[in-house]
């Protein structure tokens, strides 16, 4: 889910679409790519109905938003459905590319069946915990949350929607989230600390920085928020944070990100080119549509979420060249200081639960 390394290549060789083209046009480019995809996918057999979600099903789109699609399937033809739209996915990013502008298409991990939905909006809060094992379930409650039904022919996808609305910040969907997110941020650590014990140092950071990211939405949900638009969720819980008179909490995770100012200045100049052309294109956009958000908060939120991935493909091993722009601790007493700083955030943030206010 949300945007990739892939999302920032564009393929303009004799296109007709270029950079100025696509910005001066942004949104009636977006709306037909969606109108397209919708018209796509609902010709596809098993398709019962399809969901819009993100900043374009929320009718708050920028420049650089995905198309988020979550489809509704025919009981008992999941899987062969979900892989002829991934195809279908595939084919619609090429022709895009082949325009001369890629749009980011989110679909295929987030799906759910006829019967599962049906069944969702008729349970009672009693077995809520249970549901939110299905990891469709559990993010369609922050990713289809405000979306729109564009293709629902029998009012499937509307009555999910309108259950989402209702129950996904009622006291106890926020409860059963925060007991699931402590106990990830708990086996988070567990797997950092056997990448640790295995020297394997690229994944040890990347599930160090899944634990932080944890705290951060654990927080959110105390806040009665919830971790939307991942590419400038940074910027947002910043200035949540300052609202709530929190500005230190927000310093806080800067810094065990390595994300402070004066390290951000550092790791955008040494990243690779992709890195600062999205920033550079961050912010043009972000600017377009008026936010108020300074060059040093987008270099922050694009380091943040691309370092995530670029961790992960080092993880997995693959070659990506000069990895200093990540901040890798470089030995095993770097990676325990880092450790004893995330569990010690964490005794700060997990206070809450007992009416305290982490600091």
């Amino acid at each position: 889910m949300g945007v990739e390394k892939s999302d920032i290549v564009r393929e303009n060789g004799g296109a007709d679409m270029n950079e100025i083209d696509y910005l001066a046009d942004w949104k009636a480019i977006l709306e037909r790519r969606a109108l397209q995809t919708v018209e796509t996918f609902r010709r596809s057999e098993g398709v019962k109905a399809l969901i819009l979600g993100g900043s374009l099903g929320r009718g708050e789109p920028w420049p650089l938003s995905d198309i988020d699609i979550i489809p509704i399937y025919e009981p008992g033809r999941e899987l062969t459905a979900n892989e002829r739209i991934k195809q279908l996915r595939a084919e619609l990013i090429e022709e895009w590319e082949r325009e001369g502008w890629r749009t980011a298409l989110d679909v295929g991990t987030l799906y759910w069946s006829a019967d599962l939905a049906a069944d969702v909006v008729n349970v009672d809060s009693t077995v809520f915990e249970g549901l939110f094992d299905n990891l469709s379930v559990y993010h369609s409650l922050d990713k289809a949350y405000l979306g729109q039904a564009v293709y629902d022919p029998e009012r499937i996808g509307a009555d999910l929607l309108e259950w989402i609305r209702r129950n996904r910040f009622a006291p106890e969907v926020t409860a059963l989230r925060r007991s699931k997110l402590r106990r990830r941020f708990e086996i988070s650590l567990l797997e950092l600390d056997e990448a640790i014990e295995n020297r394997l140092w690229a994944k040890a950071a990347y599930y160090g920085h899944e634990a932080i990211e944890l705290l951060r939405t654990y927080v959110l949900e105390s806040w009665g928020d919830r971790d939307n638009s991942f590419a400038r969720l940074g910027t947002r819980f910043e200035r949540l944070a300052e609202l709530r008179g929190c500005r230190d909490l927000a310093e806080r995770f800067h810094t065990l990100k390595k994300l402070d100012d004066s390290s951000v200045l550092e790791r955008i100049q040494r990243s690779p080119e992709w890195v600062r052309e999205r920033h550079r294109l961050s912010y043009a956009s972000r600017r377009m549509i008026g936010e108020d958000v300074s060059e040093i908060q987008d270099a922050r939120d694009v380091l943040r979420v691309f370092g995530r991935y670029e961790l992960r493909s080092v993880m997995n091993g693959a070659e990506t060249g000069d990895t200093e722009w990540l901040a890798i601790p470089r030995d095993a007493d770097e990676f325990a200081v880092w450790r004893e700083r995330m569990v010690q955030l964490g005794g700060s943030i997990f206070s809450l639960e007992k009416g305290g206010e982490p600091r």
